[in-house]
């Protein structure tokens, strides 16, 4: 025979409780969400309207080379890869990087035209950048294939600038 059930001595918990310190955690916790975002769009826009500067150490300079990649990535972005090179004797920067806007499937024609603004573009921006530089070099890649060499000097016009396409250019 079974015994009997013996009454409970040990109170339940309560379910739900007190409801307002949860409220109160909950509300601390909206309030900290929110003042992080507002803070961070704040400073997207500062940024977007140039007014936050690179921490750059006192005394620090960018040289050519550097200048010379920056000008590679605003024109044909991160995925450029751009490899630069200074060379100080002569005053030549020599910028290698993978072309943003070649497109094996469109015709050569069109290809020639972009491969020769974005290398354009950037001796152009490069020799802005750095005023000491004597000459750029721009050299733009699809992969590990050589399209084209862009070559520029600061008293040159822009239209004036070299361009040599590599032989087989599709």
């Amino acid at each position: 025979m079974a015994k009997p059930a013996r009454p409970r001595t040990t109170p339940r918990p309560r379910r739900g409780g007190n409801l307002w310190p949860r409220l109160v955690v909950a509300a601390v916790a909206a309030a900290v969400v929110i003042a992080g975002g507002v803070l961070f769009v704040q400073r997207v826009v500062q940024v977007q309207q140039g007014a936050v500067t690179p921490d750059i150490p006192q005394g620090a300079t960018l040289g050519p080379a550097l200048k010379a990649r920056g000008a590679v990535i605003s024109i044909s972005g991160d995925a450029s890869r751009p490899q630069t090179s200074y060379d100080p004797a002569s005053g030549t920067v020599t910028v290698r990087f993978q072309s943003k806007y070649y497109d094996p499937s469109h015709a050569a024609a069109l290809n020639r035209q972009y491969l020769a603004t974005e290398g354009r573009l950037v001796v152009q921006l490069a020799m802005y950048n750095a005023p000491e530089v004597a000459r750029v070099v721009a050299e733009l890649y699809h992969g590990r294939q050589k399209l084209a060499t862009v070559a520029g000097t600061p008293d040159q016009a822009y239209a004036a600038y070299a361009v040599e396409y590599a032989t087989g250019l599709p």
